[in-house]
């Protein structure tokens, strides 16, 4: 299974500040399978499909944005959501 780590609110909407091993071929699968496990994170990271906006995830520290890229079970996906902020 590859490994999940969510920052931020991420980790209060699934409820859970632990790593997450979840099974899926490639970055698409795994955030479906995340989204079915964890259902207040749906429309969150994926909406219609597709990545939102100011998301940024990594594999294994690479920055990934293609969906159909494949992920294998020593993969470490990491899931940033927006954040606001910057100075003042």
């Amino acid at each position: 299974m590859t490994t999940i780590k969510l920052y931020a609110n991420l980790r209060n909407l699934a409820g859970s500040k632990e790593l997450l091993s979840i099974t899926g071929k490639s970055l698409r699968d795994v955030l479906i399978e995340l989204e079915k496990q964890f259902p207040a994170l749906a429309g969150v990271i994926l909406e219609n499909g597709v990545l939102r906006q100011h998301n940024v995830i990594s594999i294994n520290g690479h920055h990934a944005t293609d969906l159909n890229t494949p992920v294998i079970e020593d993969d470490m996906i990491a899931i940033f959501p927006p954040i606001a902020g910057g100075w003042s």
